[in-house]
Order: structure tokens, then C-alpha cells, then sequence
């Protein structure tokens, strides 16, 4: 799985995924569906674009097509997480096309959305069962949905001018971390980046970290510790050739890192190893 975009393979006549999530931690990424995410219990953090919120027991977050998020579990959580295509609720790839809500986050005791966890229920049982006549269920249930958070949530309409300048901003912190994707193994530095997308380095550091919720480095290292633990778990290689190939110059840095992001020496990672 991209840590960047994630290309949802979905069912071409229910193009919809709906589930239970146990502690659940997610890193920046995008994708052209819209994700709904409900807490039934506990706190997650989720970032979207530039904000970030400590959400707990019936609060909800709204991810419209493209938007950058990411989602951390802060203590024993439990989400429903619901994902499908923009073409569900509207003639457009994209959705919403012709005005943005002034913030995802949607509080638990607002009035207008105390349905909306019956809602989440009868879709999943509508998926789960099947009977006749689910998908027309489904469909309306998701524009029951849409339709209640576009009628009750502030929301700016976007100009084409505006629109271009925040797909123009949302484009550019997505090519940067497809560029962290492609070259984590080299020596990536901020002032190596910064130069490359023609960014002053504390402007970059800036944006990222309002973007992805985190800075560069601890990034870059999240992203070169997820590649070595599956490499770990699937290869043969050497626990000093995993980490040379994941970009640390060393196998002490990479178990100092490897344990401050996992808890664990990368060793445990591997079958049959304690």
C-alpha cells in the first residue's frame, strides 16, 4: 500500500467499502473517494489538509476526493469507516466540485447529525444481507448522508480561481510526498527537497508539517521503517541489508529509530524471532 495515494480497488456495481476499525493509525495519503469516518469509542487524531482534531465518542470527519489525511489512534478507539466513489452521489469524478466545507470535523452533539450513526448501521446491514433491492438502499442512505452534511455544515463556494490555487497547494504536497515515496532509500535531506520543489527550506518545513502532521525527518524515517518491516517479515535479507536498503546509513541508527516508531527491535519483526 501507497503511503502517499491509495488506489482503492472497488466494486464496479457497489464501488463501497464500509467496516469496523480497532485502533487504527494511517499515515498521509489521498484518493479520489470520499471517506467518512464515525468514533463509537475512544480518541483518534485526524489531520485533514492543514487541520488536525483529537476526535472522540460520536464525533465525525468528512475526507472529500483528494483530500490529504492521515489518523492516529490515541487510546483504545473504535471507528466505522465508510469509503466509496463520488460518481455514488453525483454526475462528477469529484465531489463536492463547486464549494468546500469550512472545516471536516463534525461534532458529536450537533443536532442535525444525530441519525447518522442508524444511518452508518443500516448500510452496513444492507451490504452485509444483500437482499433485493440493497444497492438502491445504499445509494440513498450515502445521499441522505451527503445531503445532510451539505445542508447543515458551513460550507464557502469556490470560485475557479480558488479552486485552482487549493488544488494548485494540495497537488504540491502530494508531489512532494510521491518524491519521498520514489527516493526514500537516498539521503534525503530538507535543503536537498526544498531545493528540488524550488521552496525556501523553513517555508518547506512549514508547509509539510501543517500538511502531514508531522516534520520531514520523523516522516521520511515513519516511511523507511514501514518498507523494512515488510521487508523483514517477507525476505531473507540480512537485518543490515534491509536497513542499508531502506536508506539508513547504519544498523544502530536503524534500530534506535526502528524502536522509537515500533516499540520493538526490528529482530521481533521477523517470524519466529523473540
Amino acid at each position: 500500500m501507497k503511503s502517499f495515494y491509495q488506489n482503492w480497488i472497488l466494486d464496479y456495481e457497489l464501488p463501497l467499502v464500509i467496516h469496523h476499525g480497532h485502533n487504527l493509525t494511517f499515515y498521509a495519503h489521498y484518493h479520489s473517494e470520499i471517506e467518512f469516518i464515525y468514533v463509537e469509542t475512544g480518541s483518534i487524531l485526524v489531520g485533514v489538509n492543514e487541520e488536525k482534531r483529537l476526535l472522540t465518542q460520536g464525533d465525525m470527519v468528512i475526507c472529500c476526493s483528494n483530500d490529504i489525511h492521515y489518523f492516529e489512534s490515541k487510546e483504545n478507539s473504535q471507528v466505522i469507516i465508510l469509503i466509496f466513489k463520488p460518481e455514488m452521489i453525483s454526475l462528477a469524478v469529484n465531489w463536492p466540485n463547486d464549494f468546500s466545507f469550512v472545516s471536516p470535523f463534525i461534532p458529536g452533539g450537533h443536532p442535525a447529525f444525530t441519525h447518522i450513526k442508524q444511518l452508518l448501521y443500516g448500510i452496513i446491514e444492507e451490504k452485509e444481507n444483500a437482499r433485493p433491492g440493497h444497492q438502491m438502499f445504499i445509494k440513498a442512505g450515502l445521499l441522505e448522508l451527503c445531503g445532510t452534511l451539505q445542508r447543515s455544515l458551513p460550507t464557502q463556494s469556490l470560485s475557479r480561481s480558488s479552486r485552482s490555487k487549493l488544488e494548485s497547494k494540495r497537488a504540491r504536497i502530494q508531489q512532494i510526498l510521491s518524491f519521498i515515496e520514489e527516493n526514500y532509500q537516498d539521503d534525503l535531506s530538507v535543503e536537498m527537497i526544498s531545493a528540488h520543489f524550488q521552496m525556501e527550506p523553513s517555508y518547506f518545513c512549514r508547509t509539510f508539517k501543517s500538511a502531514i502532521g508531522m516534520n520531514f525527518r520523523t516522516y521520511l524515517n515513519t516511511i523507511r521503517v514501514l518498507k523494512a518491516e515488510r521487508k523483514l517479515i517477507s525476505s531473507d535479507a540480512s537485518i543490515m541489508e534491509i536497513a542499508l536498503e531502506c536508506g539508513f546509513n547504519s544498523i544502530r541508527t536503524f534500530n534506535r529509530v526502528y524502536k522509537e516508531l515500533k516499540g520493538c527491535v526490528p529482530s521481533s519483526s521477523r517470524y519466529g524471532v523473540s
